[in-house]
């Protein structure tokens, strides 16, 4: 009976001894420079981002809620590294953010979502054309049956849990003003024979008989091909940025990216 009510008391206990707190910190930047001059293919579309559990930074009362608190700016430790990003010529801070989590699991830690930097929302449809697309006799209009909405340069999620080790877990994407080569137009052309004379068709009959046609060599009018053309029309791009990374506590862990980059700092809450 005393061991059972040893254990009962070890159980109820368990979960205010395990339990902990982390700060956590987090500057996102973009690199100043045109992803032309990167050597990367950039697919033109990405996977839409999983938000399933993802609850916005915004969101103050369903953070809270979810044991999650954010910081004031106050207690924030990486300013300095903010200012040199600031202040670099070469570089574009979007983001930068704290809070206070504990030591939830991957299930248990809801994603952070992030949105930051310019709206294109005005300018591109959700899919990343134009509004002021022109008309394409392939496709029809650009603006049909699009969808508008919100369309931030910086947008996505982060979340930080603990499986045995901490760990952040990255999908976010940097949307960029650029340009596509979108099918124009279709239009069927005759084909001409391949290694043949466009006035005649000599050949040599089984039995060594040399012969010349000059006739009618319609039977050959049904090859045809597809020529095709295009054009050059304005695309919002979008760059994923999506990664994994195991962390040590108290330790400035960078996560780069051709075009961004992602400065995050975990410590243990006193």
């Amino acid at each position: 009976m005393k061991k059972l009510i040893f254990l009962l008391l070890c159980t109820i206990s368990w979960p205010s001894i395990a339990e902990r707190w982390f700060d956590v910190e987090v500057i996102v930047f973009k690199r100043n420079q045109s992803p032309d001059n990167v050597q990367e293919n950039w697919p033109d579309s990405q996977p839409n981002i999983n938000f399933s559990n993802a609850v916005s930074v915004f969101d103050s009362a369903t953070l809270s809620a979810r044991g999650i608190q954010l910081l004031p700016k106050s207690d924030w430790q990486l300013n300095a590294e903010y200012n040199r990003l600031a202040n670099h010529a070469g570089f574009k801070p979007l983001l930068h953010t704290a809070w206070r989590q504990n030591d939830g699991s991957k299930n248990a830690m809801p994603k952070l979502r992030f949105t930051a930097g310019k709206n294109y929302g005005k300018e591109y449809y959700t899919d990343g054309t134009a509004k002021d697309a022109p008309l394409n006799t392939t496709t029809g209009y650009a603006g049909e049956e699009k969808q508008s909405g919100s369309m931030y340069e910086l947008d996505g999620f982060i979340r930080v849990y603990v499986q045995h080790y901490l760990f952040i877990e990255t999908d976010l994407v940097l949307r960029e003003p650029g340009e596509r080569k979108v099918l124009q137009d279709v239009n069927e052309v005759a084909a001409p024979l391949a290694n043949q004379p466009e006035t005649e068709l000599d050949g040599i009959m089984t039995d060594g008989t040399q012969i010349t046609e000059t006739g009618d060599t319609s039977q050959f009018a049904g090859f045809q091909k597809l020529e095709r053309t295009y054009a050059i029309e304005k695309y919002l791009k979008p760059y994923s940025f999506e990664q994994k990374r195991r962390m040590r506590s108290g330790e400035i862990h960078y996560l780069d990216h051709p075009l961004m980059g992602l400065i995050i700092q975990v410590t243990r809450a006193e």
